[in-house]
């Protein structure tokens, strides 16, 4: 079972969530998600005029209580900021292996 908020993508076995943060602060989820425990991974969804970034976070299926876990002790300590926002519409299990697996 999954933690609210967390969106599965199909039979990939993961599941996303969207925050919208600070750009300033990418780096700092980025860093906490991808290397605590090796959870989950993050991506830049969307970059807005304001300065603001949503960014997707995956985690395997088993994993998603702990992030969500991780990110009520940010939200509790004022780490950093972040706003909990719908998985947009582009956000499918599809766009994600299509994203990351284009040839560069």
């Amino acid at each position: 079972m999954s933690a609210p908020d967390w969106v599965p993508l199909g039979d990939s076995g993961l599941h996303a969530r969207v925050l919208r943060v600070e750009r300033a602060e990418v780096a700092f989820f980025k860093h906490l998600l991808e290397s605590y425990e090796e959870i989950g991974i993050v991506r830049t969804v969307e970059t807005r005029s304001d300065g603001t970034v949503a960014i997707a976070i995956l985690v395997p299926s088993d994993y998603a209580n702990v992030a969500a876990e991780i990110l009520a002790d940010v939200a509790s300590r004022g780490a950093a900021r972040f706003e909990p926002e719908p998985l947009p519409a582009v956000c499918t299990e599809d766009w994600f292996l299509e994203t990351w697996t284009r040839d560069r």
